[in-house]
């Protein structure tokens, strides 16, 4: 038989929980009830299969144990209900029979999570704190707990701190299994972990960046990494033997070193280095022509560089300190501040590279129109004393509409 009266005073439980009544906000004291109607009891309607005598039954014993109080068309008890309501007198006693939390039972669980972390990493406090304010305003948390199911919040947070915590280069199946003993764990809970992060570390350090590149900033790789270089320069590798040549001439599609190796990368000191290229988007470092008889190397990034590429590029500075160093990418927001980013955290003072004015004003008719959180983000970057040599490019970009991307730029 179905269970009419669970599900009315389930229904009752969930309006008073999202009322003003529960969140202690209501000025006037109203009761919480609700309607019989086709809508939310069709069955009670339906002729055919005479369930209105069930629910009467089922209900009016909710109305004899005190949870509800029952309201009928014209007062005429037993014959048409109009509504229930819900008796506010008894509602501990509402719970137990549903054997159901209260809200603010499930709501202490959550911050007691955020208590047991509290203190550990800046980004989960400033989360917690988020969550919170949510609880304290009435306002909804799905997006991040369910309340129902605390256990999953808890390993949510352990998984965002294992990630910010994280100080060893490893693929994501592997980082699951040594945290949380299965591994495919935290890829099931990955893309909300790391949103976290983005939304939660400070300023807009991660802004436009997809899920695999900011694991890649903490050394978690879904697939094996490579750094792709070009160049008439040589290399060599390193290791307990004598170091051997490599000539990247002898390789004009470039050479791919995956992360794991880049450290046995070195250079031939009889073998300078002219200009050092980095290189954002794939495509371009295809088409990128070293010029012949110019020791120039040419690295491909992948958008924004990692802790192991960071690494190389300060000891190939360190190698070559006089080389010009310049960085190549999008004419937009994204290419501009993974410029930034690659100035702040290796220490080199890198240049741009066709990301000027006159070649925007050559390729702007082949770009995509600016959104409107570009142009808020322009606008912003123009206040930033980091880019005040591209002041007049940004005005020109914001005046135009347009963003280039790097692979039209021949």
């Amino acid at each position: 038989m179905k269970r009419y009266d669970e599900k009315i005073l389930g229904s009752l439980l969930d309006r008073y929980e999202r009322s003003l009544l529960y969140a202690g906000k209501n000025k006037v004291n109203r009761a919480v009830s609700m309607p019989v109607s086709p809508k939310t009891l069709p069955e009670y309607f339906d002729e055919s299969a005479l369930q209105y005598e069930v629910i009467h039954q089922q209900l009016e014993k909710l109305e004899a144990e005190g949870y509800v109080r029952l309201l009928w068309k014209n007062k005429k008890k037993g014959h048409i209900l109009e509504k229930c309501e819900l008796n506010l007198d008894h509602l501990e006693d509402a719970y137990g029979f549903l054997r159901r939390k209260p809200k603010t039972v499930k709501e202490q669980e959550i911050l007691n999570i955020c208590g047991d972390y509290q203190g550990k990493a800046e980004e989960l406090d400033r989360f917690f704190a988020w969550i919170q304010q949510r609880i304290r305003d009435g306002e909804s948390i799905q997006k991040y707990a369910d309340m129902d199911a605390p256990q999953d919040f808890e390993q949510l947070c352990r998984l965002v701190l294992s990630i910010l915590t994280n100080d060893s280069e490893c693929f994501l199946r592997q980082f699951s299994i040594r945290h949380f003993h299965d591994s495919k764990l935290a890829e099931k809970e990955i893309a909300r972990a790391v949103h976290i992060i983005a939304e939660f570390s400070e300023g807009e350090r991660f802004a436009g960046l997809e899920t695999e590149e900011i694991l890649a900033e903490y050394n978690i790789y879904r697939n094996p990494s490579w750094l792709m270089m070009k160049g008439n320069v040589k290399a060599q590798i390193l290791g307990e033997a004598s170091p051997m040549e490599i000539d990247l001439r002898s390789f004009p599609g470039g050479l791919g070193i995956s992360n794991q190796d880049i450290e046995q990368i070195g250079w031939v000191p009889n073998s300078p280095v002219d200009q050092v290229v980095t290189v954002e988007n794939l495509t371009s470092f295809h088409q990128w022509k070293v010029e012949k008889d110019r020791p120039i190397l040419c690295i491909y990034l992948g958008g924004y560089h990692n802790q192991v590429k960071r690494l190389f590029l300060q000891k190939l500075h360190e190698a070559w300190p006089d080389a010009e160093y310049r960085h190549f990418g999008d004419i937009d927001c994204g290419g501009f501040r993974i410029w930034k980013d690659l100035c702040v955290k290796t220490g080199i003072p890198f240049k741009t590279l066709y990301m000027d004015l006159e070649t925007y004003d050559r390729y702007s008719s082949w770009g995509r129109k600016l959104t409107e959180q570009d142009k808020k983000t322009l606008c912003g970057m123009m206040d930033d004393p980091f880019f005040h040599e591209q002041r007049e490019l940004f005005a020109r970009m914001l005046k135009v509409g347009m963003k280039v991307e790097q692979e039209c730029i021949e």
